[in-house]
This record gives C-alpha cells, sequence and structure tokens, in this order.
C-alpha cells in the first residue's frame, strides 16, 4: 500500500513537471542581413529516452504562428529558406529583417505535456556612409540660428544614429546654441534612412571651421561609426579696414619689372577695389589688384584704393602705398674709347652713373680688380697696362642692377725686343732657330741682320719672328742682330753665337734649337750628330787608305828606302797630310796632321816600315 501511494505522488509530480510550459528568459540570437542563422532546440535533448513531437512556432503581431510541424514546413512565406538540420535545429538562409522575431521550439509528450524554448532573432545590415551637404552660399552674421547642412545615412537596420561634429568636436542638440533635428524613415525594404539638419549661430570664425557627421551603427557583436567628407562653410561679415601691399616682386623694384599691387579688406567677401595714383584724376581700374607691367622711374609715387562693400552698405574705405621704382643710367666717361696714351705718360679718367640711390663704382681689366671709385689712374703706363677696361656700377641696395661701359686704353710708342740670352752656344753646320720678340704701337716691323728662313706671328701688339738657318764657319762668334722698328723708332736685341765645345759621344745627340726673345728655346737636335759621323767616315778612310798602301808595298810599286817613314804626298800637297806609320804599334793608326813634319836626321830614322802589323 504505501509502495503505490508512494508511485502514484512521483507521476502526479512528473505530470506536473511536463504540464507547465518553460517561459524562462528569451534568448538573442544575431544575424546579419543576407547572412545563414541556425536555431538549435534546447526544448529537446538527445539523451532523452523518450520521442517528444517537436514543432516550431514564431510570434508576429502579438499571435503565434506554427512554422514546422514536425518535418514539414507550414509557413509559406518562409518555406523555401527554412530547413530543419540535427537535433530538430531551425536553419535560416539569406536572412531578411522581416525575419526579426521570436521563434519558439516546442517539444511535446504522447500526454499533450509540452516544453518550450523561446529565441529573439535580432537581424543588422551596415548603412550606406553618410553624406553630408552644407550650404553653398555664404551665410551673413546674425543672431538667429541658420541651417548650415544636413546629413543623411541610408539603408541600415536597425535605425543608425547620426553626430555632427565642428573642429573634431561633438555638437550636442541645446548646446552653445546649437540645433539637431532628426527624421527616421523606413523604406519598403525594411531599412532605416536618417536625416539629421545642424543649425548654428553662426560666427565670424566659423568661416574656418571644419564641419562632418559621423553614423554609428550596430552589427553582430561590435559598435560601428563611419565618418563623412569634411567640409567648411562662407561666412559672410563686414569688412572694417582695407590694406594695400606690393604682392610681386618681392624684393625691390627696378625700372623694367612687372610690379604687382593688391589691396585686401579684413572682411568677407571682399570689396570692390578701385586703384588711383595719388595727384592723378583718373582711377587706374578695378579688380583685386593692379598690374603695373614694365614700369619706368616715371611710375614711382603714392598709390591709393578704395573699397566697397555692397553686403553691408557701409561707408568706403581706402589705403595707400608708396612705389619707388629704382633706375640706373648707362655709365658716362671722361675719355672716349679707345684712348691712346704715349708710351711712360699718365692716364686718369672717370666714370660717373646717374642712379635713384648711391653707387659703387670699380674698374676692371680681364676680371681683376684695377681700382675702385669713380677715378682710373694710370702712371707713367707701358705696353703690359694696354687692354680693355671696364667701368661697372652697381646700386648695392637693389640687388641686380648694374650697368658698365668698356674703356679701349691703347699705349703707343717705339717698340721694345725682349731677350733672354745673349749667348749662345752652337756647332758649325747645325741648324739654328732664333726667336725674337717685340711689342709697339703701331705694330713693328722686325729685320734680321743675316739671312735665313722667317716665319713671322702677330698677336695684337706683340710680333713674333723665328729665323732658322745653317750655322757656317764665318758665323762662328757672330753676334746676330734682331731689329724692330714704328713709326717711333727702334729698338734692336743681340744674341752672341759661341762656338760649343766638340765631344766624341757613341749615341746620337739631339739637334739644338736656339731663340732669342722673351723665352728660350732648346737647341735642335742633329749638330752633335753630324760631327760624329764626318769622324767615323774620316777614320774608315784613313784605315782603307792605309790597306791600300801596305797592298802597294807589297806588289812592289813603292820605293821603300832606309828611313822609317816615307813621304807619299805630292810636293804641292807636302805641307798638308803626312801619314806616318809606327812599326811597334799594336795596330796600325792614321792620323791627319796639319802643316809640314820636320825631317829627322839619317842617324834618328827607323832602320825599316813594316805594315803588317
Amino acid at each position: 500500500m504505501a509502495f503505490l501511494i508512494l508511485l502514484s505522488l512521483c507521476l502526479l509530480s512528473w505530470r506536473g513537471t511536463w504540464g507547465q510550459q518553460d517561459v524562462a528568459r528569451v534568448e538573442v540570437k544575431e544575424a546579419k542581413e543576407g547572412g545563414t542563422v541556425r536555431i538549435p532546440c534546447m526544448s529537446y535533448g538527445s539523451e532523452h529516452s523518450w520521442h517528444p513531437t517537436i514543432q516550431w512556432l514564431y510570434e508576429k503581431n502579438g499571435m503565434q504562428k506554427m512554422l514546422t510541424n514536425g518535418t514539414s514546413i507550414e509557413d509559406s512565406e518562409l518555406k523555401e529558406r527554412v530547413t530543419l538540420g540535427e537535433h530538430f535545429r531551425l536553419i535560416i538562409r539569406s536572412v531578411r529583417v522581416q525575419d526579426e522575431r521570436i521563434f519558439i521550439c516546442r517539444a511535446a509528450n504522447t500526454s499533450s505535456v509540452s516544453k518550450e524554448h523561446h529565441v529573439q532573432l535580432r537581424v543588422y545590415k551596415a548603412p550606406e556612409p553618410p553624406e553630408m551637404k552644407l550650404v553653398d552660399v555664404g551665410i551673413l552674421l546674425d543672431n538667429d540660428s541658420v541651417e548650415i547642412g544636413s546629413c543623411e545615412s541610408k539603408n541600415g537596420y536597425p535605425s543608425p544614429n547620426i553626430t555632427w561634429y565642428k573642429n573634431g568636436f561633438p555638437l550636442r542638440d541645446g548646446h552653445a546654441d546649437v540645433k539637431v533635428s532628426y527624421q527616421l524613415t523606413q523604406e519598403s525594404s525594411g531599412f532605416y534612412t536618417v536625416l539629421s539638419s545642424l543649425f548654428i549661430n553662426v560666427q565670424q570664425s566659423d568661416d574656418n571651421s571644419v564641419f562632418y557627421c559621423e553614423v554609428s551603427y550596430s552589427l553582430p557583436g561590435h559598435l560601428m561609426m563611419m565618418e563623412s567628407a569634411k567640409g567648411n562653410i562662407t561666412v559672410y561679415y563686414p569688412n572694417t579696414q582695407l590694406t594695400m601691399f606690393k604682392k610681386s616682386p618681392t624684393e625691390t623694384v627696378k625700372e623694367g619689372d612687372t610690379v604687382e599691387l593688391k589691396c585686401e579688406g579684413n572682411g568677407n567677401p571682399q570689396p570692390e577695389i578701385t586703384y588711383y595714383k595719388r595727384d592723378e584724376d583718373r582711377d587706374l581700374g578695378t579688380g583685386p589688384s593692379l598690374i603695373l607691367k614694365k614700369v619706368e622711374r616715371g611710375d614711382s609715387g603714392g598709390y591709393s584704393c578704395v573699397g566697397t562693400d555692397y553686403n553691408y552698405f557701409s561707408s568706403d574705405l581706402s589705403a595707400d602705398i608708396e612705389l619707388q621704382v629704382h633706375f640706373l643710367d648707362s655709365p658716362k666717361l671722361s675719355e672716349e674709347s679707345p684712348v691712346v696714351v704715349k708710351l711712360g705718360e699718365d692716364l686718369r679718367v672717370s666714370c660717373q652713373a646717374n642712379g635713384s640711390v648711391e653707387t659703387e663704382i670699380t674698374w676692371t681689366r680681364k676680371e681683376n680688380l684695377e681700382a675702385e671709385g669713380m677715378f682710373l689712374n694710370l702712371n707713367d703706363v707701358n705696353y703690359g697696362m694696354s687692354g680693355i677696361y671696364t667701368c661697372l656700377v652697381d646700386l648695392p641696395a637693389v640687388p641686380g642692377l648694374n650697368v658698365s661701359m668698356d674703356l679701349e686704353v691703347i699705349i703707343t710708342g717705339r717698340p721694345e725686343v725682349h731677350l733672354t740670352s745673349q749667348h749662345i752656344a752652337v756647332e758649325e753646320n747645325q741648324m739654328v732657330t732664333l726667336t725674337c720678340q717685340a711689342i709697339g704701337h703701331p705694330v713693328p716691323s722686325i729685320i734680321w741682320s743675316i739671312n735665313g728662313t722667317v716665319a713671322e706671328i702677330i698677336d695684337g701688339l706683340e710680333v713674333t719672328s723665328d729665323l732658322t738657318f745653317p750655322v757656317t764657319h764665318d758665323l762662328i762668334n757672330v753676334t746676330v742682330t734682331c731689329e724692330a722698328s714704328n713709326t717711333h723708332g727702334n729698338s734692336q736685341g743681340e744674341v752672341q753665337l759661341e762656338l760649343k765645345p766638340v765631344s766624341i759621344i757613341t749615341s746620337a745627340a739631339p739637334v739644338t734649337t736656339v731663340t732669342t726673345g722673351t723665352s728660350s728655346e732648346p737647341t735642335k737636335a742633329g749638330s752633335h750628330g753630324v760631327v760624329i759621323v764626318v769622324v767615323i767616315v774620316c777614320i774608315l778612310l784613313l784605315a782603307i787608305l792605309g790597306a791600300v798602301l801596305y797592298f802597294l808595298y807589297k806588289k812592289g810599286h813603292i820605293p821603300c828606302g832606309r828611313s822609317g817613314k816615307q813621304d807619299i804626298t805630292k810636293p804641292s800637297e807636302k805641307d798638308q797630310i803626312v801619314v806616318e806609320m809606327k812599326p811597334d804599334s799594336p795596330a796600325e793608326e792614321s792620323v791627319l796632321l796639319p802643316g809640314s813634319q820636320e825631317k829627322k836626321p839619317p842617324g834618328e830614322q827607323e832602320k825599316y816600315m813594316d805594315l803588317r802589323n
């Protein structure tokens, strides 16, 4: 009996548990629009040994509707996108915002006792980037708030939020004369479009302010934000002051420059500007700036501008500026170019130029500084002082403004001959080149005291003459003269030709060229070689002569007495050449001896003459 009572109580307890619906907290499931979501059925456990009946339902407009009955899809709206997975899991593909609702999984046993699991499906879609539009007309300063722009973000779900920013700081509705309005629209697709308008009390500083808007929205597990492009508004405020200045060139102005004068106000928009030149009745034109092309010194003076503000109809404003156009005239010289100065005299030339400010004058020649100041002084002039002198006039206060004029100075007088050596060592038969250099004005002519081949080069006032000739016996120890002459007189240079000691060397020596003038050239190669060749030829001839005499002696054609010396010359040649043969020498020797030879007494003569040794 007790067992039956206990069993009854257990059955009643089990029935009571299934008889109650599990309406615990609703689980939330999130999904992105267009994606796939899987909703588990927590009312059913695979560990249950019994097999309940499973149904999926959803709540719409406060009513529950059947979605599935067992494995059959009952709802025609979701039928093509909904399937049942393992353990009765509900799978929804291509999720739409209209799918956002509460889904109910109900498990019922054979006694019609059910258990339910509720899942809230939330769908999310990112909106399009926000688009900001600011007013494109100028906003006049006023005490009332005015709309400066709108910001719109389209096709988001759930509805996004918009925040305005100025210079990086958020603008809140109702703070500091700021008003923000919102308009939310749900499209037929179910997405939301939000439109926000910004109203502020515009200040002058807002003309340079940066505005943009930001949209914030939700995605599964994240809070996202996107910013619009940044922009500015145009604020109109009155001009209270004008400023006139020279915009270009940035440095000082000189004749020939193009000058731009500009007049600006401190308001917005800029007033209409008219330009004038002081003390003239006509205007020079209207516009943002005044262009003066290729200005001259007459353009110097005062300029003014007048500005009219048509937005606020205030009184006209004016400003002025002083323009100075710097100039520098061509120099004037006290002597006309070319100026001719006699050799040894003094020359003094002045250079002056008219300029807008103090000038600086220098004299140069061949880029070398010759004098500072307006005067060029040349004392005791010589030919080296002739040439082109340049007077350069500069305005230190005006960079790039300078003028110049050339003066040619000609030194006139008798020629000057320049020598570097008065003595030159030469050899007979040597080819020698002498160089003579002379300078003078008029250009001198050069005459040599001996004959030869002459080559001349004229360079300005300088003449270079080269004389080439062979050295004969008659020219040894002779003075060669180079004479230069012009209409003012003549000058000459002398070169002494001296005999160079002859030495026999085995190697060829260079031909020596001898020059006179401002530079000395080395003697030309060839003279020493000629001497060596002559000596060698003479030795060979003597050897041949000795061999001929020996041959004649052996044939008996040459009579020989007891004397050791034999005269083999003709009577007329006896005083010129004598051949002396010595029998005890290791080899035959032949020597040319000038003049006649004294005959030894008979007792001192050689016993015999043997040419074989």
